[in-house]
């Protein structure tokens, strides 16, 4: 049996475990500034199963690469969603108000970045709540950026390199979602709509808004709707694939195996005004496999394959990476022929 003298050192041991605990907890989240104006991103190329070098398949997707990236600039990391714009080039936003931009090329190496804050989100009137970015949509052809806020419920509409703002709105079907759960996902389709999805979950489904056209401009009729994650997890960004499919990214966070993530695919069809959509689960991420708060998806094209890229949300922890994964769909998913919709009143610009 032990003595009284072994109990108060084992109870001692206790507390010092503890008190450890909750320092790691209270440091976890909280961003770490290095101040530095530096414009490098340096990538590191990781493997998709450290148990399994030999690893490819997950689920329905061929894994290709994957990185961490890293940066001394103090605006780089808690990357919420991802847009490939063509010629190997990427822009990511922060939940912090800013956007990374860098290019892969062909043998995967960076030959450019650059880091900044975005556009009209400084000043004596401007809270953290008004900088809370979350999703981007890209328009290929004129160039512009579409940003989705969570904080206080908004979209902003940013020029061709995110030069300067060039719309603000605040649609009204958007201030009824919950403080710091608002619109977690944009989507722009290939015809000129947007689906915008909140990141509150009520019953086990998430609401969301179809635009007819773009939400900063006047006239734009809206269908509400409401997409039903894989159960447990939450929508945090999607992506419209060439054939009219909807890619999306579902997160959870779970003890003691922490994040994990499921793709789906989205029939854009199936969107109706009072429907309920779901989306079919393409592929799992979960330890042992390379896995972190994944947030953005996007997708690329070469030659005839499709691709998706995922990047994860560090939340400026010391405890989190930045990651980047790069899966190719097979031939069994991939399907060319696009949906044939009609953007209905689109004022698309």
């Amino acid at each position: 049996m032990m003595n009284a003298s072994g109990r108060l050192k084992q109870m001692k041991v206790k507390r010092i475990g503890l008190c450890i605990a909750l320092a790691v907890l209270s440091v976890a989240g909280v961003r770490t500034i290095y101040p530095s104006y530096s414009q490098d991103i340096l990538f590191t190329r990781l493997l998709l199963n450290p148990e399994n070098a030999a690893q490819r398949k997950v689920g329905a997707l061929d894994f290709v690469a994957a990185w961490e990236m890293r940066s001394r600039n103090d605006n780089f990391g808690g990357i919420s969603a991802l847009s490939a714009i063509g010629d190997g080039q990427f822009v990511g936003i922060g939940d912090a108000g800013t956007w990374i931009r860098f290019n892969l090329n062909g043998n995967a190496r960076i030959t450019g970045s650059s880091i900044a804050r975005l556009p009209a989100l400084q000043g004596p009137e401007i809270s953290f709540r008004d900088r809370d970015s979350e999703g981007i949509a890209y328009d290929p052809t004129s160039g512009q950026f579409w940003v989705s806020f969570e904080g206080r419920h908004a979209i902003r509409r940013y020029s061709e390199s995110f030069g300067q703002q060039t719309g603000l709105m605040r649609p009204v079907d958007m201030q009824e979602w919950p403080r710091n759960k608002g619109a977690e996902c944009i989507i722009r389709l290939n015809d000129g709509r947007f689906i915008v999805i909140a990141e509150s979950v009520d019953d086990g489904t998430h609401p969301a808004l179809l635009f007819s056209g773009d939400p900063v401009e006047q006239g734009s009729a809206v269908t509400a709707f409401r997409f039903r994650p894989p159960t447990g997890y939450r929508v945090t960004d999607g992506v419209q694939l060439p054939d009219g499919r909807i890619a999306i990214i579902n997160r959870a966070i779970g003890f003691p195996g922490g994040f994990s993530a499921k793709v789906s695919f989205m029939d854009s069809l199936a969107i109706g005004r009072g429907r309920i959509v779901s989306a079919k689960v393409i592929a799992s991420l979960a330890a042992p496999l390379l896995v972190d708060n994944l947030e953005g998806i996007t997708a690329t094209e070469e030659g005839q394959d499709t691709y998706l890229w995922l990047v994860s949300d560090n939340n400026f922890s010391i405890f989190q990476r930045t990651l980047l994964m790069k899966f190719r769909l097979p031939g069994r998913l991939h399907n060319k022929k696009p949906a044939t919709l009609t953007a209905t009143g689109s004022n698309s610009v």
